[in-house]
């Protein structure tokens, strides 16, 4: 009987340390999988909070010479033809596809990709807390149905392709440093990577699509101005 309760005592434990292997392989496997995902969403998140933080102490002229990167110059936009605020809109994401194209094709542009998604979340975090400032429950209202949706599109293109400029960049700097070896060339090769350039800013000029009619057919029902 003795024999049996060790043995069945021995046969829990391993039973136990072959669960938690497995929970080990599933975690790892999600890194794997999806650890840069959400490394770098956590970053654009980061920024975010430290925008929104930092509104008070920003010249509110600012704003309005920089409005390529923060949508707080309202009455400006309104003033555009349709086409206006789609040219207005494209170019604020054309600008960070663009810095990230240029910085994967760096030796050391993947130290500086984290930091552009970084700087993106804090540019969405300034505007909108200057938004929800400067309007109050209007301008709470603006930003969720109109400024929101092609934000949020906009993330999910700057996530993946701030991934890909970053391996991107880190093959390179390895093969600058290390030489030719084939296990240090760039994940995927150039034509998948500017296969993901067209689709990013294909998708950037998708979310200047929305944001263009989230304007035209919203904008002026709040009374903001």
């Amino acid at each position: 009987m003795k024999g049996l309760v060790l043995h069945f005592k021995g046969g829990s434990k391993a039973v136990r340390l072959s669960k938690l292997r497995g929970e080990a392989r599933r975690a790892r496997g999600f890194i794997e999988r999806r650890g840069a995902q959400a490394l770098f969403v956590l970053l654009f998140l980061m920024g975010l909070v430290v925008g929104a933080a930092c509104e008070g102490s920003f010249d509110p002229s600012l704003f309005d010479r920089l409005d390529f990167l923060f949508v707080t110059n309202i009455k400006a936009r309104l003033g555009m033809s349709a086409f206006g605020i789609f040219l207005s809109c494209f170019v604020s994401y054309f600008m960070f596809v663009f810095a990230l194209l240029l910085l994967a094709l760096s030796a050391w542009g993947f130290a500086a990709a984290p930091v552009l998604t970084v700087f993106k979340g804090f540019s969405v975090g300034l505007s909108s807390a200057f938004v929800f400032a400067a309007y109050r429950g209007q301008g709470i209202g603006f930003y969720i149905l109109v400024v929101l949706p092609g934000a949020v599109m906009f993330l999910f293109t700057l996530v993946r392709y701030s991934i890909r400029a970053f391996r991107f960049s880190l093959g390179y700097a390895r093969l600058t440093v290390f030489g030719s070896d084939a296990a240090q060339r760039p994940r995927g090769g150039v034509g998948a990577f500017v296969r993901d350039t067209l689709l990013a800013f294909l998708f950037s000029c998708a979310c200047a699509v929305t944001d263009m009619l989230l304007w035209v057919l919203f904008a002026d029902k709040f009374h903001l101005l």
